[in-house]
């Protein structure tokens, strides 16, 4: 019954597949130690804010769910029926690997902006202005040309998750 599956593939195929995903569940559990690890330790010796241990601890636990998203998303595909049935392919829920991919960008827009946050206030720290503009910042943000270039940046940024999500390609017409 198996050789009806993949008959196609090469050893060297199922290799680079197998190697592709096993990288890829290590890394995860990598990027959770070395999150995890130093954010407890810091957090039990009170070291960072307990707001800044807080929103930190929020992004751990969406490591958590990210590693159990993505396990519950391979599960889908591991269906006895599979080998049961002539001519089936093993396939993934499309719906649980764009939610899992949807929630690594979550992910990641979450550790960029504290990131981000981290490096303002280290700046502000060291006695620079916060956010490094010295005008008013009610008036800028009031400025058609501002209002403007946000909506069309909020507009790129949910059409780029939206095609990235999906799957699909958008294609625009130019000219």
């Amino acid at each position: 019954m198996l050789s009806r599956l993949n008959q196609s593939i090469t050893l060297e195929d199922f290799k680079f597949i197998f190697y592709m995903e096993w990288g890829h569940r290590i890394l995860g559990r990598l990027i959770g130690v070395v999150f995890v690890g130093p954010l407890a330790y810091f957090a039990i010796r009170k070291k960072i804010p307990k707001s800044l241990t807080l929103k930190l601890s929020g992004l751990a636990a969406l490591i958590g769910a990210q590693g159990f998203l993505g396990w519950y998303m391979v599960q889908s595909g591991l269906e006895d029926s599979v080998m049961e049935t002539p001519g089936a392919v093993p396939r993934v829920s499309q719906y649980r690997l764009a939610a899992h991919l949807g929630m690594a960008f979550i992910l990641y827009l979450g550790m960029f902006g504290a990131g981000i946050a981290a490096i303002k206030d280290w700046k502000f720290g060291q006695g620079a202005p916060w956010s490094g503009y010295t005008g008013k910042l009610s008036k800028a943000v009031n400025n058609p040309i501002f209002r403007s270039f946000y909506r069309q940046s909020c507009a790129l940024t949910g059409l780029v998750l939206l095609t990235a999500i999906s799957g699909n390609e958008i294609r625009f017409k130019l000219f």
